[in-house]
């Protein structure tokens, strides 16, 4: 099992490919305890993360021994990124379902 727990990628992926997924992955756990216990975030550190690692996929994927692993990991932090902007949008009083334009 890889440092996430989640033993997708079990070392499959190149070292720096693995470290930015996993401090992605921690970012977006934080960011979910941080917003869930009130807290006010400033996201622009993670979408910096999350640029640098589309980068680093890029590079790197190839490299890989199993980029299925890569990939079904990738499709899990998109969906982790989608529950922290509906918690996000919830936390605002905003309907998630259309990008928040109901403001009242």
């Amino acid at each position: 099992m890889n440092a996430t727990g989640n033993g997708e990628n079990d070392g499959t992926a190149p070292a720096s490919l693995e470290a930015a997924m996993t401090e992605v992955e921690t970012m977006i756990r934080n960011a979910r305890r941080a917003l869930a216990g009130g807290e006010l975030l400033d996201m622009t550190p993670l979408g910096e993360r999350v640029a640098g690692l589309c980068d680093n996929v890029r590079a790197m994927a190839l490299a890989s021994s199993d980029p299925d692993a890569i990939r079904r990991r990738l499709e899990k932090m998109v969906a982790d990124l989608n529950r922290l902007e509906e918690e996000i949008r919830a936390g605002a009083g905003l309907n998630p379902a259309d990008g928040g334009a109901d403001r009242e």
